[in-house]
């Protein structure tokens, strides 16, 4: 939750206005209560206002519109990850290679296509996290369809690999040409 972190950021500015509002009543703040000093009028502190309202509004605006951009993507990556996967297997159906091999690539296909969602979900997650530890990664504990159905090079390879996504597809391109 951001509660706690707003909180942290707006309990201490709360009190500061709240200390500085009691002196200025006592009046230990005099030269703020002259006649002619600006914070008394009411059109400096109306634009002040106005200005910082609309800069809130705008970059919330802003930022709401990048997060649904960017949860978009990602549905739409994971989309046609989906597409191309099953457009495969229904490519296999009429295939005139012996069924054992067939369905050998079906499922290393399936496999791979989804340790590929999995790392991209966990590369978008590490990008914004400064992460000692890819075991602090969320995204790489997700379920994968049977990935002990690869060899443990495979699986290796592609945990000690700096550019999993990249090394997957690449993978799956081979397999699909193979």
């Amino acid at each position: 939750s951001v509660f706690p972190s707003a909180m942290a950021v707006a309990f201490p500015c709360t009190v500061l206005a709240a200390v500085l509002r009691v002196m200025i009543d006592r009046g230990h703040f005099g030269w703020i209560g002259e006649e002619d000093s600006i914070l008394k009028e009411t059109q400096a502190w109306a634009g002040f206002s106005f200005l910082v309202g609309f800069l809130v509004v705008f970059r919330t605006s802003q930022a709401y519109s990048r997060f649904w951009d960017g949860s978009s993507a990602t549905h739409r990556m994971r989309a046609e990850w989906f597409d191309a996967c099953s457009s495969l297997m229904a490519f296999c159906r009429n295939s005139i290679g012996l069924e054992e091999e067939v369905s050998q690539f079906q499922n290393v296909l399936v496999r791979l296509f989804s340790m590929l969602h999995a790392c991209a979900l966990a590369e978008l997650e590490e990008v914004n996290a400064e992460l000692a530890n890819i075991d602090e990664v969320h995204s790489m504990h997700y379920d994968l369809i049977d990935p002990q159905g690869l060899d443990e090079e495979t699986l290796l390879t592609i945990k000690h690999s700096n550019s999993k996504v990249e090394l997957i597809f690449t993978w799956i391109q081979f397999t699909i040409v193979d």
